[in-house]
Order: structure tokens, then C-alpha cells, then sequence
């Protein structure tokens, strides 16, 4: 896989390949304010490669994973 840079623009079939998140569950999050709407090039929806990063670090910070989880897990 390339490197990407902040800026690059990335879809969201890569959000979910790398996530592993939905469709539905990324767009619930843009209507929250979570995570930044897309940016449209034609009839395309492509994220800030950054602005992706930074709701991932967010959203799956290690210490917010490790208090989510079931004592048992």
C-alpha cells in the first residue's frame, strides 16, 4: 500500500477497509458532527486523509477500546 499524506483524499471504501466500520455506521457518525463530511468531486465522496486519521485516533484510542471492553474479553 502507498504512503498517504495528510492531505490526500481517501473514499470511503478505504475508510471501511481500514476502520472495518459501515457504511451506515461512517455516515451516522458525519450527522453527529463526529466526523467531517466528505468533500464532493464530481458525483465522488473523498475525506482529508487527516481529518480520517483524527476521528480513527478518536474513535479507537486504546485507552477508550481497553474500558469498552467486557471484563471477560
Amino acid at each position: 500500500m502507498r504512503e498517504l499524506r495528510d492531505d490526500s483524499l481517501v473514499d470511503l471504501k478505504f475508510m471501511m477497509k481500514d476502520s472495518g466500520m459501515s457504511k451506515t455506521f461512517i455516515y451516522s457518525e458525519i450527522k453527529k458532527g463526529k466526523l467531517p463530511s466528505p468533500h464532493k468531486i464530481g458525483s465522488a465522496s473523498r475525506w482529508v486523509y487527516a481529518d480520517y486519521q483524527n476521528w480513527k485516533r478518536s474513535h479507537f484510542s486504546p485507552f477508550k477500546m481497553s474500558h469498552e471492553l467486557p471484563l471477560w474479553a
